[in-house]
């Protein structure tokens, strides 16, 4: 039997145990995949839901059957202020932070920042993080913000942890303090790193900064390390969602 295909809807197209797919979607399945009414199918919402379904026989709908518990989220909600990074390695990050169990990604206009997203970028982010989620099994998709300064940043998330060149801690040395139970976010930089004023204005309201070893780091790298380590950590010392 071949392994269950996943895909995620938006929850308006849910109605009365019915999927209405998506022209994008029926061709996914029908055409791409090659789906028949007797493969197996799961069905995720990107809000928590997972069902069992079944194609309908008009090729424009899903029918849900039951619904399932799944536990492949954190209990921990991460939260992940990332630079705007050269395109190809903001999106390798967007995928990889998906895998990893983030569940909001704010992307952070900076000094040293090189991409100015439009918003043909926010619809392709969106599909990327999605497709990561289904392939990842996750219930839920990360949500993707619009950018924010790094003022604006400390004022939504008000405690944090951020990367920086000059820190002495290790990131590891803040694990076993951190309180699990709330919001947890984490702020990497831009290739080349904060610049001063930012890195002050940031500690000044109470986050802490961060090292990631002696070496220093590309921000794709710094991302999925740190990120590495708060997910094994929360999986290890705190139950799955």
């Amino acid at each position: 039997m071949r392994s269950p295909q996943r895909l995620v809807v938006d929850p308006s197209q849910i109605q009365e145990q019915v999927v209405t797919l998506t022209p994008a979607q029926a061709h996914y399945l029908h055409h791409v995949l090659r789906l028949k009414p007797t493969d197996p199918l799961w069905i995720l919402d990107g809000h928590g839901h997972r069902w069992q379904a079944q194609l309908g026989g008009d090729r424009t709908t899903v029918q849900l059957l039951d619904a399932h518990c799944g536990h492949s989220e954190l209990a921990t909600e991460i939260i992940l202020c990332l630079a705007l990074l050269k395109t190809a390695t903001f999106e390798q990050v967007l995928q990889q932070a998906t895998e990893l169990g983030v569940r909001q990604i704010i992307p952070i206009r900076t000094a040293r920042s090189l991409l100015q997203p439009s918003a043909n970028k926010y619809q392709r982010w969106r599909r990327i993080l999605q497709e990561a989620a289904e392939q990842s099994e996750r219930l839920y998709v990360p949500t993707i913000t619009d950018p924010l300064t790094v003022p604006a940043m400390v004022e939504v998330a008000p405690q944090g942890y951020i990367g920086s060149l000059r820190a002495t801690t290790l990131f590891a040395d803040y694990l076993a303090g951190m309180n699990f139970n709330a919001p947890i976010a984490v702020a990497i930089g831009p290739e080349g790193g904060w610049t001063t004023p930012e890195l002050d204005l940031v500690l000044s309201a109470g986050w802490q900064e961060f090292s990631l070893g002696r070496r220093t780091l590309r921000a794709v790298t710094a991302a999925i390390a740190t990120l590495s380590l708060l997910s094994h950590y929360s999986e290890q010392h705190h139950p799955t969602m």
